[in-house]
């Protein structure tokens, strides 16, 4: 059921004038005045109530749309080229889901991954000082964060390309620690409410995990973690079991913070209903499935890319530079220069380059993308700045070029002597 028509389920009983959409708190009460702070003391008027989980009725998003299958296969290109796994950020926007009613999708128009250390089995978060570039790129394209997308694939046999089925009924969709990953960032990313007295309820972002099915091909499979879980997340109580990645585990009270009880209902072996702690608690509890998929054939995506090869490099995959751009861009058929700039790693490259940036036209250049105004991109190629551009790109070897006793700065093209290793301007390595 989509979370709308869960509304109005709601609203449509004898208090459905006065309903409110609240999350459970698991938090006690400040500013208590009856007894001294926990651990001293604690009373009914502040205490947390025990939470019992139940499975959440209601879905925030519906559907999770590709605005073109390139878009996923760019992605599993990485681990398919080095046997290693990626993370990403899905970035697009939300509209009205036809087959479900009152539902709502995700459209994906680009994913952004992050600097990260990964191997066969994990990846590692690093620092990323441009995350609020591409948060801009997306505001300027009427994009936003939707949701993360990450590969766990193990091949099963490289002659027929088949992968293994790691997650399944008898191990886990979603581990523990993924699903509070999912709970952090829904947290970060909530929905606005007028039925909440904090403004907010749940969320429409998205986890979405590529691994192997039971047909050992490689799938898609989409996921939201419920309100309850971003709670437990939330208040910083829930935690991976170490029994089995299917687990969590709720927390004991401390000197330092108080847990309420939490627990679920699950059937034992003679069909009984019954009410255990969540010590350990199946994630399956927690998590809500949804489809995903690409648009029918004739769809034409926002960001579609250059139309001759080479493809653009992908952002945090290899080192961008002038002569990447300049072997991309003359590539290019001059009729198609709209559709060249039409590509998330290009824009994000002349934001970023040190050597023409761009940053103050984003908002011109992403104007005519969203707009596919052919005539806005040719204007926008015919001023000052660009034919700039186009003048560096227009220097033979301008990136790195030695001759006699001088070499060209990679950089900021500076002509140093033969005898510096480095760049006496910006101290970048000769080449």
């Amino acid at each position: 059921m989509s979370y709308y028509s869960y509304l109005k389920k709601r609203k449509s009983g004898s208090s459905g004038k006065f309903v409110q959409m609240e999350d459970i708190d698991c938090k006690i009460k400040p500013g208590c005045i009856k007894h001294p702070p926990w651990p001293e003391g604690i009373c009914t008027q502040c205490q947390p109530k025990a939470v019992t989980l139940n499975q959440q009725d209601y879905r925030h998003t519906d559907f999770v749309e590709f605005e073109s299958a390139e878009i996923v296969e760019n992605f599993i290109s990485y681990w398919r080229e080095t046997g290693l796994q990626r993370v990403g950020f899905l970035y697009g926007r939300y509209d009205v889901e036809g087959h479900v009613p009152l539902g709502i999708k995700s459209i994906v128009s680009f994913i952004y991954e992050p600097p990260q250390n990964s191997d066969q089995k994990s990846v590692e978060f690093l620092d990323d000082p441009y995350h609020c570039v591409v948060d801009n790129i997306a505001k300027l394209l009427g994009l936003y964060c939707v949701g993360w997308i990450f590969t766990d694939l193990q091949a099963l046999s490289i002659s027929d390309g088949t992968v293994k089925n790691l997650r399944n009924g008898k191990t886990f969709f979603l581990s523990a620690q993924e699903c509070i990953h999912a709970a952090y960032f829904q947290n970060k990313y909530p929905s606005p409410s007028n039925l909440s007295k904090l403004g907010k309820f749940g969320s429409k972002f998205v986890t979405v995990c590529i691994s192997g099915n039971e047909s050992n091909t490689i799938e898609m499979f989409a996921y939201q973690v419920s309100n309850q879980c971003m709670a437990l997340v939330r208040d910083n109580i829930l935690l991976p079991a170490r029994e089995h990645p299917g687990l969590a585990y709720v927390k004991h009270s401390t000197a330092e913070q108080y847990v309420p009880d939490v627990f679920f209902r699950e059937k034992d072996e003679y069909g009984n209903v019954v009410t255990k702690e969540a010590r350990p608690l199946p994630v399956e509890y927690l998590l809500l499935q949804l489809p995903t998929g690409t648009p029918k054939d004739g769809h034409k995506p926002l960001l579609p890319g250059g139309v001759a090869p080479p493809k653009f490099p992908t952002v945090n995959r290899e080192a961008l530079d002038m002569e990447v751009f300049k072997r991309y861009y003359r590539a290019q058929p001059d009729e198609f220069f709209l559709e060249s700039l039409s590509d998330i790693n290009v824009l994000f490259f002349l934001h970023t380059n040190d050597t023409l940036s761009f940053a103050d036209s984003l908002a011109e250049i992403c104007a005519a993308v969203v707009a596919q105004d052919r005539e806005a991109a040719q204007n926008f190629k015919e001023s000052p700045t660009w034919a700039t551009l186009e003048q560096i790109l227009a220097v033979d070897t301008v990136l790195t070029h030695s001759n006699g006793n001088t070499w060209s700065c990679s950089i900021c093209t500076l002509i140093n002597d033969t005898s510096k290793t480095v760049c006496e301007a910006c101290g970048t390595p000769k080449q």
